[in-house]
């Protein structure tokens, strides 16, 4: 029988504190990145190895997009890190569920009944809800630091006028909408491809599942895009549209 559920399942407890399967999930994309990215690190004047060059491409394909939204080499330089970390992260959260035997291949028992021990993060509405947080913080972290303290605050406190202070208060809904933009977009995408994935492979378990694999593999690499592209247009409209309105 097919278990869908839209809550994570807490299926390991350390110390007392219950950890979901989406959380170790997570913690393992983490590892993996991180491992990687030492990997790199330490052989990153190796211009033999495939694999290096594929990272050193990728690297270069995304400092190409940042500049191509930002115009502005510097600003890339700056904003890379985190777009590319959101890319990262999520694409490799996204994929690593088409492993075959991943998604719900290993279980533990628990007194509800059997539970699988790896979930897609991206599945979880609490995962989806911290990547977009992170992302809107860093949206008004490089906001305040284009901008100067006194032009950010105007974006939400402008005392000119009584339609330039109305405008401000939605300046500060349109900031919040934001949260809920980003996390029901990637949730619903993922939640839903997982759910048909599961319901197809329960049915019809050896060659029909396969171009739906195929095809979440292109949904999740786009989702990803989507999510980073996303982030790194609202930095750029958040700093430059105030500026060349003269604060």
């Amino acid at each position: 029988m097919v278990n869908i559920s839209l809550q994570s399942e807490y299926v390991l407890s350390i110390g007392g504190w219950w950890l979901t399967n989406t959380f170790l999930t997570s913690v393992l994309v983490t590892v993996l990145l991180g491992g990687g990215g030492i990997i790199f690190y330490l052989n990153r004047q190796n211009h033999q190895n495939v694999l290096i060059n594929g990272v050193r491409i990728l690297i270069f394909e995304l400092l190409k997009m940042t500049d191509m939204v930002t115009q502005d080499r510097r600003l890339s330089k700056k904003i890379l890190p985190l777009i590319a970390t959101f890319f990262l992260f999520i694409v490799t959260a996204n994929l690593l569920a088409l492993v075959p035997g991943f998604l719900g291949s290993f279980f533990v028992e628990t007194s509800v009944g059997k539970l699988a021990i790896l979930r897609s993060p991206n599945s979880d509405l609490t995962t989806t809800l911290a990547l977009a947080v992170a992302a809107v913080l860093a949206i008004q972290f490089f906001s305040w630091r284009e901008l100067g303290v006194k032009k950010y605050a105007k974006r939400f406190f402008n005392f000119k006028n009584p339609m330039a202070f109305i405008l401000g208060f939605f300046e500060m809904i349109s900031e919040a909408v934001k949260i809920l933009s980003f996390s029901f977009r990637l949730f619903g995408n993922v939640f839903a491809g997982e759910v048909l994935l599961l319901i197809i492979a329960f049915l019809v378990p050896y060659i029909i599942p396969l171009p739906f694999m195929i095809l979440e593999v292109f949904v999740g690499i786009i989702q990803a895009f989507i999510f980073a592209i996303l982030t790194l247009t609202y930095i750029k409209t958040s700093t430059m549209r105030h500026i060349n309105a003269g604060g």
